[in-house]
């Protein structure tokens, strides 16, 4: 289940005082194939990703729209490509967010 603020504080990943080109990487020790991630916005109707961009690490990058601002599933289906990071760097955020970041990203492979 996905929580955040104002629920569970300790279960989702934010950027204190953080805005827009605040991000957040994740690296594997090896090559890992991706084509979906799936994102939850933080459960506060106050702090909002707006858009963010996917960055892997052959440089290629994905477009995300707007996360819901409820915290449900965003998913983004992309062309598979083999990493092994991939970097979520915020690009947009609501005019109310003081501390931005996602309840939970989902990285799936094949």
């Amino acid at each position: 289940m996905v929580d955040g603020y104002p629920g569970t504080a300790t279960a989702e990943w934010a950027a204190v005082g953080g805005r827009t080109d605040s991000w957040l990487q994740l690296t594997w020790p090896g090559a890992v194939t991706v084509g979906r991630v799936v994102l939850h916005d933080r459960p506060n109707t106050s702090d909002r990703i707006t858009s963010t961009t996917l960055t892997f690490s052959d440089g290629s990058t994905v477009t995300v729209p707007a996360l819901a601002d409820t915290g449900s599933a965003v998913t983004v289906r992309f062309t598979p490509r083999a990493t092994t990071s991939v970097r979520l760097t915020v690009t947009g955020v609501s005019s109310t967010t003081v501390n931005v970041g996602p309840a939970e990203l989902d990285v799936w492979n094949r």
